[in-house]
């Protein structure tokens, strides 16, 4: 297999089958949306499988195996020949992996990428790349051309794998080390302080912590990995059964497959694979969240929400092997379950149960009638749902798919701008849509110089964080939004506006609320740039004097909303709670 073509190998999810699936589920015999996520685990399946009765076996786990150089520096609590050992130990059938995928039903495969020392076991897939990486702090953990034959190893076994029937892929690995290697590669792509993604490991003590932050912070400086290069960053910080597993990834995603994710390390090459091909991270659950800081860390920047957390860090596929029941059983749902017009039961169209008082169970008085719902003029619960998730899943992307926005869209968003609220009625916004990258060259000039300029005004630790920030997508996002405001428009004297002047460029920051929202519900990313003096703006787009360019916005499809915005994420600042914002009748008074 070649990583080459890779990128036009992987699809979208198919959406037709995925409004298929949720129609069926709200067809089902029960409250809409009352089964939570494994309504959204059935639908994923079915835009991965194209099918609304998706089959996810045979179940396999590819676990790879391989050894890291870096352990000569004492950042594990176990020697590096556990690694050959505990292969022996899977091939015999006695390790953890093995009872967990035989109780789940799944069988594993086990692969040596990189193990030091020769393993001779028939059912053994060898395919070794080297005898493990070299130590990361004196050089390089493998070659450029060694991560990238270790991924087309992924892709071939996968596709094999896949040509012999499986329907769904777990992720496992062995190798002592790899918890160092997967927090160098987290902390270098994903720009996240080290002392935030660096946890215990296999069962150091915080001594031993300090000094494996100590290790990733030289091998970062020593080999410079480049950030928005994943095959360099694996390539120079990385591991061998890391590489293998991203290329799992990348060749289930482009042959439609679900790749059930396990831990820290798994969830790793679940991140060079994005990072690679970022589609690929539509194809991805994650089993569950294990006690390793990082792991949140990356299971937030990919959007996945694990299904279990069981305080795990055992490794091998233990917490995929302990999903795969929760899987099959959104799988099953769709297949198994009645409607309501098969078990005869009366439903609304939101999935309520009439008549359920009358019956005797007053249970389900919860559940409001369409009447009272429409007298109160509240919008049904799955209309409500989709509000909120749209305000609460609304993130500022800054890394764009290369992927055109359909005009169609483009337009739907629009009119939701257009919508906004307005003082006075004055509608004083108006939308310059830019696709020429000779324009948007001139406004990433004019940013970036920006960009500049403001990382002198920040102190440490802000100010070595900021440098590692991508603060803006403008060339990388198919289109750039400017947002205008008129303060001209409808005359000197608008109802509303006479004592509050700047109520006008309020009403256009209402229009750049509703277009984000509805973005999001598009599947679209939306980052505002907020780093320019106006006056260049208005040269390069050629702006009255009068009008105010109040934003930049990039809009795109992008590989993952995170589940916290990013700047949240990287420790920059968090969310205040609302009840110390919150004050009763006068200033100052807390509820």
């Amino acid at each position: 297999m070649q990583i080459g073509p890779i990128l036009s190998r992987i699809s979208d999810l198919d959406k037709s089958a995925q409004r298929s699936m949720e129609e069926r589920l709200n067809s089902l015999t029960k409250p809409v949306r009352s089964l939570g996520r494994l309504e959204d685990l059935a639908i994923q399946l079915a835009g991965i499988t194209g099918s609304i009765k998706p089959a996810i076996d045979p179940a396999v786990v590819i676990l790879m195996a391989a050894d890291h150089g870096v352990t000569a520096e004492g950042v594990s609590a176990f020697p590096a020949e556990v690694t050959s050992q505990m292969v022996r130990n899977f091939m015999t059938g006695g390790a953890g992996i093995n009872v967990l995928t035989r109780v789940a039903g799944a069988t594993v495969q086990i692969v040596d990428i990189g193990v030091q020392g020769e393993l001779d076991f028939p059912d053994l897939l060898s395919h070794k790349i080297r005898q493990g990486t070299g130590n990361m702090v004196k050089g390089p953990a493998m070659s450029r051309s060694e991560a990238i034959s270790a991924i087309e190893v992924g892709m071939e076994v996968a596709h094999k794998a896949i040509e012999q029937g499986a329907k769904l892929i777990g992720l496992g690995e062995m190798g002592i080390g790899n918890t160092t290697a997967s927090s160098a590669l987290l902390a270098a792509l994903g720009q996240v302080p080290i002392e935030q993604v660096v946890g215990l490991g296999t069962g150091i003590n915080q001594r031993v912590r300090q000094h494996k932050m100590e290790v990733i912070r030289r091998a970062i400086e020593f080999n410079q990995p480049n950030s928005f290069d994943p095959i360099d960053s694996l390539a120079k910080v990385g591991g061998l059964e890391i590489a293998g597993l991203a290329g799992v990834i990348l060749e289930a995603a482009a042959l439609r497959i679900p790749v059930l994710v396990d831990g820290f390390i798994t969830a790793t090459a679940a991140l060079i694979a994005v990072k690679i091909a970022p589609l690929a991270a539509r194809y991805l659950i994650a089993s569950h969240q294990s006690v390793e800081p990082g792991h949140r860390v990356i299971n937030e920047m990919l959007g996945l929400q694990p299904l279990l957390s069981l305080d795990l860090r055992l490794g091998e596929g233990s917490g995929a092997a302990l999903a795969l029941p929760i899987v099959r059983a959104a799988a099953q749902i769709a297949k198994e379950m009645s409607t309501f017009q098969q078990a005869k039961v009366s439903g609304t169209m939101d999935g309520t149960v009439q008549g359920a008082i009358q019956d005797g169970n007053p249970g389900l008085a919860a559940y409001p009638s369409e009447d009272a719902i429409e007298k109160r003029h509240e919008f049904a619960s799955v209309h409500k749902e989709g509000v909120y998730k749209a305000i609460y899943e609304r993130r500022d992307i800054r890394t764009f798919i290369k992927h055109p926005v359909e005009e169609h869209k483009l337009q739907k968003i629009l009119e939701a701008a257009h919508h906004a609220p307005s003082v006075g009625f004055m509608q004083p916004w108006n939308f310059i849509v830019i696709r020429s990258e000779h324009i948007k060259m001139q406004l990433h000039e004019i940013v970036d110089r920006e960009v500049r300029i403001a990382g002198q005004y920040f102190e440490s630790p802000r100010s070595e964080l900021y440098q590692r920030l991508k603060v803006q997508g403008i060339l990388d996002a198919p289109i750039t939004l400017c947002i205008t405001n008129d303060p001209t428009r409808d005359g000197n004297h608008v109802l509303g506006r006479n004592t509050i002047p700047e109520t006008d460029v309020y009403s256009v920051v209402c229009a750049i609320e509703n277009l984000w929202l509805a973005a999001r519900a598009e599947g679209l990313g939306v980052g505002w740039v907020s780093f320019y003096k106006k006056q260049d703006v208005r040269t390069i787009m050629n702006i009255p004097p009068h009008v105010d360019p109040v934003a930049l916005i990039s809009i795109g499809y992008t590989h993952a909303f995170q589940s916290k915005p990013i700047l949240e994420t990287v420790g920059w600042g968090k969310r205040q709670e609302l009840g110390e914002l919150v004050y009763e009748d006068i200033w100052g008074k807390q509820q």
